[in-house]
């Protein structure tokens, strides 16, 4: 039987960790069809190629593993990926021939990959474990043979305190049964300021390693070894020339074959200066507010005091602070701030170790108590407010409490968040939090509470700028994410996604607060016209967008036109959710129901026909063209109610010109029986836009 191939990329959240998840990866085995143990084979190369411009860096990991058993297997590939990072691409080589894969709703991919894997046709499938752990399933794999995938992914570079990091998690210690037969990174860098900084802190002794300046702009990093046994992963550190406060600008203007419209898109970060006097630092006037109700028992309360000590030291010598504890009531250390001197931090560290958990959930106490305190004209006044539960004494009205956080806030103090566990309000937090300025964090039960406090202090601890704005005179932008800047601390960046219409040469002009003087920072940035840039500029947006979106379904819940909005920013910009799957399928195997006419003359322009029959009752055949001359170009053909509502998405892929058809039999995404109705039938193709009305009776 000649085998077909389908390669698949699914994200499934199944929120977990791997013991071995800080390495390259590994390949588990067993045989096909068996209740055997899975087992490690050979990795046997891996071949890393990274473009990284200013900082923002696309990776495709190429990767070849061989089943030396003599019977066929199923397998899966186990892999992270940095936190940052967004999957782009998928690719699964089959006899010598390289498939890349399309991208579509998670569950009709998924159901095709467990209907080829009946029919032992060559499936691979790739779930997404949950912070950023993925699993690639492939089945079955023929003895004595080749295992070989591509994936590609973007990310922005982590920047702390001057230094831009990239990191490859290359360390395969114990999971491969013998060495990698060879090994490689190649690496190029360039930067629209000159680079003062570049290393490699991992490899940078080895002799494996070649790090070659072409400019001062422009560096190359190759790295590579043979009959290798990695026992670390591999990291390169770099820092950029910079005078005061720098504003970076990248831009891309799609072009014909994207599937992202006409719209521009950017990307523009602030940085700080890489020093500060001491009088440049913003004092603080920060409290902390931890709830030390019942449910803190044991492990929880132990880490709430590491994270209060923590919080303790990184308190700056001008800054002035409280802690303010409460369960059935309040207990503060001080009735009011108090400034940062070594005895009453120290009489804080003592008052800390005395707490113990006990009483109810007086959220609306904690909150007046903490927003009544002195907070300064001057300062940059915070809150930071731990629970693990819901309100249960005292005001119990969501509404009510947050209203009230509202109006008690008269000092325009920022208010974090933290839910602990999964018995919290996340709507009441979501709320506290973006109505004054913050933002939440939720801990899971696998977080540590004294870590996820603490970057959050870390951040924080030596402010430079506040209440930040930016504006671009006369360009015509919108959609921008973070929807409010946050405040600008010492050793960290504000970066802003966002589209842009118009073109030309325009001022950006930063705004913030440095104590209580306004800075003004302005930069002429150029926003092009013309089509390309930096590509991974609109995945950026999109993912922003994205992870906007999902913090909304976090708090609350799946709504429908949530999921709708995530599903068609993953279509269109080509990046894994938890709601979408890349899958490849060369040999069009039986199920998919896309047909292209590849006889006769090639079609003279775009069209997408009225579908036949219409109205139809079970199902009804869609044809569109494309035209000769066009290449090879992104296509989207979508199912709409006309509501607006995403029902389907029949086509997501890269199409050459000719005829095309496919049969939609009256199903949405997940399967069921759309209601009988008018509906609208899109079609997406470059820059050609056209719909037509479907009717669906029963």
């Amino acid at each position: 039987m000649k085998k077909q191939l389908i390669g698949l990329l699914t994200a499934v959240f199944l929120f977990g960790t791997l013991s071995e998840a800080s390495a390259v990866g590994v390949l588990f085995v067993k045989r096909f069809h068996s209740t055997e143990t899975y087992q490690k084979i050979w990795i046997k190369s891996v071949d890393v190629t990274t473009a990284i411009q200013d900082q923002i860096a696309s990776t495709q990991m190429d990767e070849v593993f061989h089943n030396d058993m003599n019977w066929r297997v199923e397998a899966f590939f186990v892999f992270p990926l940095p936190n940052k990072a967004v999957v782009t691409r998928l690719v699964y080589w089959y006899n010598g021939k390289r498939y890349e894969a399309a991208i579509r709703e998670r569950r009709q991919a998924v159901r095709e990959y467990e209907r080829e894997v009946r029919r032992l046709l060559d499936p691979a499938l790739l779930e997404h474990l949950g912070n950023n752990l993925f699993r690639l399933r492939i089945a079955p794999v023929d003895p004595n043979s080749d295992i070989r995938f591509e994936i590609t992914y973007t990310e922005l570079l982590t920047y702390d305190f001057g230094a831009v990091t990239y990191k490859f998690f290359l360390n395969t210690t114990a999971l491969s049964p013998k060495p990698l037969q060879r090994v490689s990174l190649s690496i190029d860098a360039r930067s629209q300021f000159p680079y003062k900084m570049f290393r490699s802190p991992s490899h940078g002794e080895s002799t494996a390693i070649k790090i070659e300046k072409l400019s001062d702009h422009h560096y190359k990093v190759v790295f590579g070894d043979e009959n290798f046994y990695p026992d670390r992963d591999f990291t390169l550190k770099f820092e950029t020339v910079r005078q005061g406060f720098q504003v970076n600008v990248l831009t891309y203007k799609p072009v014909p074959s994207d599937s992202f419209g006409t719209d521009s898109f950017y990307a523009l970060w602030v940085t700080p200066p890489d020093s500060l006097a001491p009088d440049e630092i913003i004092p603080k006037s920060i409290v902390f507010v931890a709830d030390v109700s019942g449910s803190m028992e044991g492990e929880r309360l132990s880490q709430l005091k590491e994270a209060m000590n923590d919080f303790l030291d990184h308190l700056q010598p001008k800054d002035r602070f409280n802690i303010i504890s409460f369960g059935t009531n309040v207990m503060p250390f001080k009735s009011d701030l108090v400034p940062a001197t070594p005895e009453n931090v120290s009489n804080a560290r003592t008052f800390v170790f005395q707490l113990y958990a006990v009483g109810l959930t007086n959220i609306d106490l904690a909150l007046q108590t903490a927003l009544s305190q002195s907070f300064g004209d001057s300062t940059l006044n915070t809150i930071v407010f731990l629970t693990d539960g819901y309100p249960t004494w005292g005001e119990m009205n969501i509404a009510k409490i947050v209203e009230h956080a509202q109006n008690w806030n008269t000092a325009d103090a920022r208010l974090f968040t933290f839910g602990v566990g999964d018995e919290v309000s996340k709507p009441l937090l979501a709320d506290l939090a973006y109505g004054n300025g913050g933002y939440p964090t939720f801990i899971t039960g696998d977080d540590s509470i004294a870590l996820m406090v603490g970057h959050l202090f870390q951040r924080i601890s030596k402010p430079v700028l506040t209440n930040l704005e930016i504006s671009v005179a006369a360009l015509q932008r919108w959609d921008w994410y973070p929807k409010t800047l946050p405040d600008l601390f010492w050793g960290s960046q504000v970066l802003e996604l966002g589209r842009y219409r118009n073109s030309g040469q325009f001022t950006v002009t930063l705004r913030g607060k440095i104590k209580s003087d306004t800075l003004h920072l302005n930069q002429v940035a150029f926003f092009p016209d013309t089509s390309g840039g930096d590509r991974f500029v609109p995945r950026l947006w999109a993912q922003k967008k994205i992870n906007y979106l999902m913090g909304q379904i976090q708090i609350y819940g799946e709504k429908q036109e949530l999921v709708d909005q995530v599903i068609d920013l993953s279509l269109r910009y080509g990046i894994l959710t938890p709601y979408t799957a890349f899958i490849s399928n060369p040999n069009n195997s039986p199920g998919t129901g896309i047909s292209g006419d590849k006889s006769g003359p090639l079609p003279k322009q775009f069209a997408l026909f009225q579908n036949y029959p219409n109205p139809f009752n079970r199902s009804t055949q869609i044809s569109y063209t494309i035209p000769e001359g066009s290449g090879a170009i992104s296509v989207s053909l979508k199912i709409y109610d006309l509501t607006g509502k995403l029902v389907k998405v029949l086509v997501y892929k890269r199409q050459k010109p000719g005829f095309y058809s496919i049969v939609w039999n009256g199903t949405d995404h997940s399967g069921l029986e759309a209601a009988s109705g008018v509906y609208l039938v899109v079609l997406d193709a470059g820059a050609f836009h056209q719909s037509r009305k479907l009717i669906l009776l029963k």
